[in-house]
């Protein structure tokens, strides 16, 4: 049923873009963590959900730019979730926004539970720079559920704790 749900879904969005209409054109982020959680769930709903650790990891983050966190949310909901559907060329170390990277974690992929499934979360955009500083440190950390077609974001804002930091 979900799956029929997010084709339709999908079906009129096609429709509305081949009409020159944008669905997305006028998404804003929050600018506040508190926020932000209520909007995935209903701007983004059926292209990205927030699993249990990025929730948490919502009310004790640090990252300054809540809003550019949004963007990037928006970017796994439109492009990133396009692409992964419509098979539409790499998704590794693309560009978001300046600063602002796609790419695989490679050496760094873990495996989460989600809805009573094992999801491996082998993506995350990242901001430039080599720092852990949390004010200044950006990672959103999602895998692609083909069981319904979306990006579950795994972990969020901060670098993700590992037993080697």
């Amino acid at each position: 049923m979900l799956r029929r749900a997010n084709a339709r879904v999908q079906h009129l969005d096609s429709l509305l873009k081949e009409r020159g209409q944008d669905p997305d054109a006028d998404l804003v982020p929050p600018n506040r963590w508190e926020e932000l959680a209520d909007w995935c769930d209903e701007k983004l709903a059926g292209r990205v959900v927030l699993a249990p650790a990025a929730r948490r990891g919502l009310k004790k983050a640090e990252f300054a730019d809540v809003a550019l966190a949004g963007r990037c949310l928006i970017w796994l909901a439109t492009t990133c979730r396009d692409r992964r559907l419509n098979v539409g060329g790499s998704l590794a170390n693309v560009t978001l926004e300046a600063g602002i990277e796609n790419a695989p974690c490679g050496g760094d992929t873990f495996r989460f539970d989600f809805h009573g499934q094992r999801l491996d979360a082998d993506w995350h955009i990242k901001n430039g720079g080599n720092t852990r500083a949390p004010a200044l440190c950006l990672r959103i950390y999602y895998a692609w559920d083909e069981a319904t077609q979306q990006i579950v974001v795994a972990e969020m804002p901060a670098h993700r704790r590992t037993g080697a930091t």
